[in-house]
């Protein structure tokens, strides 16, 4: 369990790192890109206005330009058709604008905004400049704008908008003598501003990124499961196992599977510490099997272990789950009783006493054994519990084997 915590602690903190380290870096492309299709997007537009005026002036204008003497037509101006035919565009394409923002211009819907009118003044304060883009307005009005300067650059813009006695009649019928006059060659008059929603293109960047960042978890997650189960299939059950059998190794007897002498003292200190705390009785049965080293001496070591083996497995017959059966040493067996006051442990001694010796052993014959039998007085330590009840063993050795004997109490 430690492990597969570890493991997944730390897994978990390699991805929160990468998804953090990698979601940043997406989310900063993903702006960037947005932003640059919205630049693209406004130098289209901006040259798209570009190439109106320029169609007007050399298709359009020289054909109408004979009909002005009698009515004027606006469908002449470059800019007026620029305008004109990319404000089409704002029905299906809503936030992309096209004017030409003017100081002083002839048709009032040209005329500059204050913002508009600051993009002008650094115009006209820097002869130099050639073009004016970044960002302008809040939340879904954000745009991103690109201006370049108007400039009177050739006298024939002048016949219109020097003096209003200048301008042809018809225009004049069209947008009076009021506005749209006075302009000067090589003066800065206004700019050509395209203005292109950001909107758009960051909430496009946005649902990218979430679609990225929801496909990483989900490959996290599949990682995850799929680690998680090599895990538990490749290091842990194996570890379990190989842990489980080092644990036996460790608290069990190799030859009877009873477990050890360590491993009783354990348990022993453990019931002792409840038994003391729930005001419990607690016996140990301590038995040693009679004459066994003439059993190993006449037929053999092999028999001998046998005779221990088998031994194990009745002694084991006979206990409730709770209680644990130890070998001591040697030929010597150690049993714990939970619960247990000393009249049931006698009883049960003589019950194992019984089972040893009421059968023959294969090859050996008949084995005997004897016991000693102690309750705990809940004052003495383990190895003073063992030791009244290795007494009672001896004492029954002396009366003749093959017997039960109840400690002394202390």
């Amino acid at each position: 369990m430690r492990l597969r915590l570890t493991f997944n602690l730390i897994l978990v903190a390699v991805f929160v790192i990468g998804i953090l380290v990698a979601g940043w870096h997406y989310h900063a492309q993903l702006q960037r890109d947005a932003m640059d299709e919205v630049r693209h997007n406004s130098q289209v537009l901006m040259e798209t206005a570009l190439a109106i005026r320029s169609y007007t002036t050399d298709q359009i204008k020289p054909h109408l330009d004979p009909l002005n003497a009698e009515r004027f037509l606006p469908q002449t101006v470059p800019a007026f058709a620029a305008t004109e035919t990319l404000h089409r565009l704002s029905d299906r394409y809503p936030g992309y604008v096209y004017k030409e923002s003017v100081l002083n211009p002839t048709n009032p819907r040209d005329r500059a905004s204050e913002w508009e009118r600051s993009l002008i003044e650094q115009f006209r304060a820097d002869a130099g400049l050639g073009e004016l883009s970044g960002i302008h307005g809040d939340g879904v009005e954000q745009s991103m704008y690109v201006a370049r300067p108007i400039t009177i650059k050739q006298g024939a813009c002048l016949a219109c908008h020097s003096t209003p006695e200048a301008a042809p009649a018809t225009m004049r019928a069209v947008y009076g003598d009021a506005n749209g006059f006075g302009w000067k060659q090589d003066e800065t008059v206004g700019m050509q501003l395209v203005r292109v929603p950001v909107l758009y293109p960051l909430e496009k960047a946005r649902r990218a990124f979430n679609t990225f960042m929801l496909s990483l978890l989900a490959v996290f997650a599949l990682m995850f499961a799929g680690l998680n189960l090599a895990l538990e299939r490749l290091v842990i059950v194996p570890m379990a196992r190989v842990n489980r059998r080092l644990e036996e190794l460790a608290t069990k007897d190799f030859l009877t599977d009873l477990v050890n002498r360590r491993r009783f003292f354990e348990r022993l200190e453990v019931d002792m510490a409840e038994a003391r705390i729930k005001h419990l009785g607690l016996s140990v049965i301590i038995f040693d099997l009679d004459f066994f080293k003439r059993i190993n001496d006449t037929f053999g070591h092999d028999s001998g272990d046998s005779v221990l083996r088998n031994t194990a497995l009745r002694v084991r017959e006979l206990l409730r789950s709770s209680d644990c059966a130890a070998r001591f040493g040697g030929e010597e067996f150690i049993i714990l009783l939970r619960e247990t006051r000393i009249d049931a442990a006698l009883a049960i001694a003589e019950a194992v006493r019984g089972k040893i010796a009421g059968a023959p052993y294969e090859i050996v014959g008949p084995v005997s054994a004897s016991f000693g039998v102690a309750e705990w007085n809940h004052r003495e330590d383990a190895r003073e519990l063992i030791n009244r009840a290795d007494k009672a063993l001896y004492q029954a050795k002396q009366d003749g084997r093959n017997r039960v004997v109840r400690a002394s109490d202390t």
